[in-house]
């Protein structure tokens, strides 16, 4: 049986939810890989603040990170503080004291991941982040070992369960936006200022770590320019739904004609396609891959149960790693030819569009703008193929709403150009 000591920064939500799997789950990690996993310290702000876990016997409440950073004892450590300065402060300073990072902090692993993970290779030690995207769903180990010998197309996915159960009650009970942001807040699946939800940030840190994963290739926010579901209507959600779409907030990225086009935004998806029954806090990614074709996968994508499954299955590789002495020999790193980025509107693409202007102007415009529009049976109306150009002519007046239509049989989600 081998020991490997932990040390944890944090114990709100998830580092609670982490205790709790790791108490959980210890006999059995003993009995299938020898490992016994001792957490023996963990720092937090307050030491007598209300728990949601009780720590095992033996464990250590500290103010102090360097008493999990620098301890010589300690061999691995979870980060689960939720902030994005300290946090990258704390890992820096324990990877460069050797010890293995495990961390949820999706916000640091998109901005600065790739400099944290060129130090943990130079340091000899690793860092994981699997808990980082997608909360329960094994999708970044997924990507790097199951798609390890075959060329992924395109990434799609519902990251944000906020997002996702604001817009299925809109479009399944025709609740306003902003009671169905009131149930998800009464609910606890929206933040009390949900701005990063609700305006694609959230998903577009994560779609930037995926596509680090999937394409060796480092996007940055602004070339995925996100756009949020803040000026989306119950009307509008339920006349797509019920032509035969359900508008989601996606993240896509698809290699294409030698580019990498990147999106974060409102799309309508044909109501047949397997992520448009992806609902409420649920979340689903699709891979688009030369020699599987699409594959999906869904699941919880936020708790503290489900992300803490994540970080412990990380905390057991890690530990696997120090024991059999393969630490900081993973390669994830960008490649050296990365292809040009452009943001996937920058294709011709059909839409839907919405607007309270009297139909005789918007037929006018299309005629001026040489593209069709189809009313549709319920509100809207469906244009033909629009050009970046056309778009943006169109958006000149703030009552026209542009979603873009996906989900063809050919390609079932990825754009055509």
């Amino acid at each position: 049986m081998t020991t490997i000591k932990i040390g944890m920064l944090g114990f709100g939500t998830v580092g609670s939810g982490v205790v709790e799997r790791l108490t959980q789950a210890a006999a059995k990690i003993e009995q299938t890989h020898g490992l016994h996993l001792e957490l023996t310290t963990v720092a937090v702000h307050h030491l007598h603040a209300p728990r949601q876990a009780k720590l095992p016997a033996g464990t250590r409440l500290t103010t102090v990170l360097t008493d999990v950073v620098s301890d010589p004892q300690i061999q691995l450590v979870i980060e689960v503080m939720g902030t994005v300065t300290t946090a990258k402060q704390a890992i820096t300073t324990a990877l460069e004291h050797g010890k293995s990072v495990i961390t949820a902090n999706k916000d640091l692993i998109a901005t600065a991941g790739q400099d944290l993970i060129d130090l943990a290779h130079r340091n000899r030690c690793d860092l994981f982040y699997e808990a980082s995207v997608a909360g329960g769903i094994p999708i970044l180990r997924t990507l790097t070992d199951s798609y390890a010998t075959d060329t992924i197309q395109a990434v799609t996915g519902i990251l944000n369960g906020t997002a996702n159960y604001i817009l299925s009650a809109m479009t399944q009970t025709g609740q306003t936006y902003p009671r169905a942001l009131a149930a998800a807040q009464a609910a606890g699946y929206a933040e009390s200022d949900p701005t990063n939800d609700v305006g694609g940030l959230d998903t577009t840190y994560k779609l930037m770590i995926l596509t680090r994963l999937a394409f060796g290739q480092q996007v940055t926010q602004a070339q995925i320019a996100p756009r949020g579901i803040t000026t989306l209507t119950a009307d509008q959600c339920q006349a797509a739904a019920k032509s035969g779409w359900t508008i989601k907030l996606l993240a896509q990225a698809q290699r294409q004609a030698h580019h990498l086009y990147c999106r974060v935004a409102p799309v309508a998806l044909d109501s047949t396609h397997a992520l448009s029954r992806i609902d409420g806090v649920q979340n689903g990614v699709a891979i688009q891959s030369q020699a599987i074709g699409e594959s999906l996968y869904a699941g919880p994508g936020a708790g503290s149960t489900a992300t803490a499954n994540s970080v412990l299955n990380d905390v057991l590789v890690a530990a696997q790693r120090f024991r059999e002495g393969t630490r900081g020999t993973a390669i994830t790193g960008v490649t050296t030819d990365p292809l040009p980025v452009i943001n996937l509107a920058a294709l011709p693409q059909e839409y839907l569009l919405f607007s309270d202007l009297p139909g005789d102007i918007l037929f006018r415009w299309a005629t001026d703008g040489q593209f069709t529009i189809q009313p549709l049976p319920d509100g809207g109306y469906r244009t033909s193929r629009l050009t970046a150009e056309q778009c943006q002519a169109l958006q000149v007046s703030d009552s026209i709403q542009l979603v873009p239509i996906a989900g063809t049989v050919a390609w079932p989600v990825a754009v055509k150009s």
